[in-house]
């Protein structure tokens, strides 16, 4: 089973916001968290999941998000968490969000798309949407690589996979609520991912909200544009 940190705020909570980390090699622990700490402050439940492929629980815990690749068991595992936490009486139906950072922005985009009956509103911050354009079409030789140990080879030989594990090909599915953010000078998840996904939006005339910084990378750190992020989440939330 997977494991996660639940923040709850004080008060009556305004949401769910489930914060979803990248990696998906890294995990997450009871450790403060900026981003976590002022969704909560602002009123929202938060949960933290570590999901199969994260680490900190053993060789195969993290090696078995390969079994079905990326957009596999994993994304299954978030989902879990929420239907756990609707159960509890921790979240309502209707108040569902998920965000997250690099492979946690491709399990916003995921979460939007696949999950549109369970999620409401998404922020996918530097998020792969169309897995060969990202990794095997924009020369980044490091990204292919470990995408192709990932998914179990390149997107010619496992086809399918990739089709599958590309939210690009389930925007139809979109009923909630997105936010997309991306840095510009992002050499990890290319920036092409964000242009192409208004693109394609834009054609299927599925509405969305862009935040883009010109000055930033792989993910959004300097302060003022840390802050403008922070303040547009919870407007949109």
């Amino acid at each position: 089973p997977s494991q996660g940190w639940l923040y709850e705020p004080p008060g009556e909570s305004r949401g769910l916001v489930d914060w979803v980390h990248g990696g998906p090699t890294w995990h997450r622990e009871d450790w403060v968290n900026p981003i976590v700490q002022f969704l909560a402050a602002a009123g929202f439940t938060v949960l933290d999941p570590n999901y199969r492929g994260s680490t900190g629980f053993g060789r195969g815990f993290r090696e078995a998000i390969k079994h079905e690749g990326w957009g596999g068991r994993e994304q299954d595992d978030i989902r879990a968490g929420i239907e756990a936490l609707i159960a509890a009486g921790r979240a309502r139906p209707g108040q569902i969000g998920v965000a997250g950072l690099s492979y946690g922005g491709y399990s916003s985009w995921v979460a939007i798309t696949r999950f549109a009956d369970l999620v409401d509103a998404a922020v996918p911050i530097c998020g792969m949407y169309q897995l060969d354009v990202d990794f095997h079409a924009t020369g980044m030789p490091h990204g292919r690589a470990y995408s192709i140990e990932m998914m179990g080879g390149t997107p010619e030989q496992v086809p399918e996979r990739y089709f599958r594990a590309s939210p690009a090909n389930f925007i139809g599915n979109i009923k909630g609520r997105l936010l997309i953010v991306h840095g510009l000078a992002d050499s990890n998840v290319s920036p092409e991912n964000t242009r192409i996904a208004c693109r394609d939006l834009t054609k299927a005339k599925i509405p969305y909200e862009l935040l883009t910084f010109a000055d930033e990378g792989h993910g959004i750190y300097k302060a003022g544009n840390r802050e403008q992020l922070l303040a547009r989440m919870e407007s949109f939330f």
